[in-house]
């Protein structure tokens, strides 16, 4: 389960007598926003710590919001997710909250979640108020907010840039489109027998090596890109590749038993195949002294 840091720190002005502060909200990798999708019961916890030493004005209230910025305090078509009081603060400087991404505001009962190909933002929002130089009258909101993103929308499709022939393998680059998070590869026979696998990367890894095939088996290879809120695009179109031996000389000729087997060495006669041999011996006898 992914959380949410809410981190509340306070500095005081003695000399003004008065309190200014700030609330600083974090994701665990130190981010300020967080994309969701269609997973309407994934739940987010929320931790907040207080670390204020003065007497405040109002509660601290940690709520859900429509739009791209945060009120002073809840507004009505808000979603509270907690309300901790000035006396609970101050025994109480930590807790936690819990939300799922069908309690974001925007949901209806006319249009619950999940809502397909939709992008909408909102916003985690926290603030409390502090004494102004003379009392809680002249005192003013400190908030902060994390941007989140509710994203249905499936990211652009992939593109195949080749297809390379390997000993029994494929070797496949893909450029993945700005907005995805991970490439999905689907591979299969192209005479359409047998079932077809997939293996999937992180865009940071473009290039994939497909193995275990058969050599000589034409296989048709399509990708897909999927974003941080696991929304897959279409198929790309398809690219078909044959894996081949990749023998190199020292195989073919131990599988010709060491005789000629045409070309330049054939038209030399025993000559080139002697040659090949002295200079082999020739190898071995160095690799063995150096050892």
């Amino acid at each position: 389960m992914r959380s949410l840091l809410i981190a509340l720190t306070f500095t005081a002005s003695t000399a003004l007598a008065q309190t200014t502060g700030t609330i600083v909200l974090l994701t665990p990798n130190n981010e300020t926003s967080l994309r969701v999708g269609k997973k309407c019961d994934l739940a987010r916890t929320v931790n907040w710590t207080y670390n204020g030493s003065t007497v405040t004005c109002s509660d601290l209230r940690i709520w859900l919001a429509s739009g791209t910025s945060c009120a002073e305090e809840p507004p009505a078509d808000s979603k509270e997710l907690d309300r901790v009081t000035q006396a609970e603060l101050a025994a109480q400087r930590t807790g936690q909250v819990t939300f799922e991404v069908q309690d974001l505001p925007g949901f209806t009962d006319e249009a619950p979640c999940p809502v397909a190909d939709r992008e909408d933002d909102y916003r985690l929002c926290a603030s409390i108020k502090l004494s102004g130089a003379v009392d809680c009258g002249s005192g003013t909101f400190q908030k902060d907010d994390i941007e989140i993103v509710y994203d249905t929308k499936p990211p652009a499709v992939p593109t195949i840039e080749s297809v390379a022939a390997l000993d029994s393998a494929l070797s496949i680059r893909v450029n993945p489109p700005d907005d995805a998070s991970k490439v999905h590869l689907s591979i299969e026979r192209a005479d359409g027998t047998g079932s077809a696998w997939e293996m999937n990367q992180s865009v940071d890894q473009t290039l994939f090596r497909v193995e275990n095939l058969e050599n000589g088996v034409t296989y048709r290879v399509t990708a897909q890109s999927e974003d941080s809120a696991e929304n897959r695009s279409a198929a790309s179109a398809p690219q078909e590749g044959t894996p081949i031996p990749t023998r190199g000389f020292f195989d073919r000729y131990v599988e010709a038993q060491g005789a000629e087997t045409g070309g330049c060495g054939a038209a030399a006669g025993g000559l080139a195949g002697g040659w090949v041999l002295a200079v082999l011996g020739f190898w071995l006898s160095s690799r063995r002294n150096r050892s």
